[in-house]
This record gives structure tokens, C-alpha cells and sequence, in this order.
């Protein structure tokens, strides 16, 4: 379920996430050039792979502290992903858009919404795999 999250999420990133009026279709790569945070794609492109790291780790283990981690970053992804996706939602749909550089009169198509649920498909999976997984027991006690 975690793996499926994360190829839907990486998936959404070619997937269209603006359509404008002259039938252009803008994907998430493209948005970053446009409203020009390609400073900070890098960023986010390591806390897809951290998040990518610990699934692959929880899944090889199942430790319960790296599916822990692993639902705990999810849902600080989902959370920014949801806070940009409100702000892009706020700022498609007219002539002088709260983004700068993003197209005017763009709507939003389907993409954000098919990374959101590949999110929330990484953070259940994850807490599932929580509750599921082993945890170390201290020798001592």
C-alpha cells in the first residue's frame, strides 16, 4: 500500500496540474519552473526519497520506529502538499493570479489530487505497518 502511495505521488508529478484556456496542460515540473521555486525542488525531492528510504526500510525490517518515522513524514508531506495546494487553488481562476508566474485564468486538474491520495495512501500504510510491525524488547526487563 506504501509503495503504491509513493508511485502514485511520483506518478502526479508528470500528471497535469494546470489546464489553461488555450489547452495547456502544465504538470508539477512545470510549475516549478513557473512560479520559480526550483530552489527549493531539491528539498523536496529528498523528502520524497527519505520518505521513500524509510518505506523501503520498514518493508525489509518491519520495524516498528522506521514505520513510525515514515507515517510521521507522510503526514508532514500531506500537510505542505495541502497547504501549496490551497494556495495554488486560491490562485487559479483569475486575471491576476496570488502565485506570480502562474498562467491566468488556469484551472486545476487532477494532479495535486492524485499525490494528495498518494500521501494518505503512505501515511495509513504506514501506521499500519506500525501496528503491526516488531519492536525491539529491552533484555533486561
Amino acid at each position: 500500500m506504501t509503495f503504491t502511495g509513493l508511485a502514485l505521488a511520483l506518478l502526479s508529478l508528470y500528471l497535469p496540474w494546470l489546464a489553461t484556456g488555450a489547452d495547456e496542460r502544465i504538470s508539477a515540473l512545470g510549475i516549478t519552473e513557473l512560479i520559480d521555486v526550483r530552489s527549493v525542488a531539491p528539498v523536496l525531492f529528498v523528502g520524497l526519497l527519505v520518505l521513500a528510504l524509510l518505506v523501503a526500510v520498514t518493508a525489509l525490517t518491519r520495524l516498528g520506529s522506521f514505520a513510525v518515522a515514515a507515517a510521521v513524514v507522510a503526514i508532514g508531506v500531506l500537510a505542505g502538499h495541502l497547504a501549496f495546494v490551497w494556495t495554488l487553488i486560491l490562485s487559479t481562476g483569475s486575471t491576476e493570479p496570488a502565485l506570480s508566474g502562474l498562467p491566468a485564468n488556469a484551472t486545476v486538474t487532477s494532479g495535486p489530487y492524485v499525490a494528495a491520495f498518494g500521501f494518505v495512501m503512505v501515511s495509513a500504510g504506514s501506521a499500519w505497518a506500525a501496528r503491526s510491525a516488531r519492536y525491539p524488547v529491552d533484555p533486561v526487563t
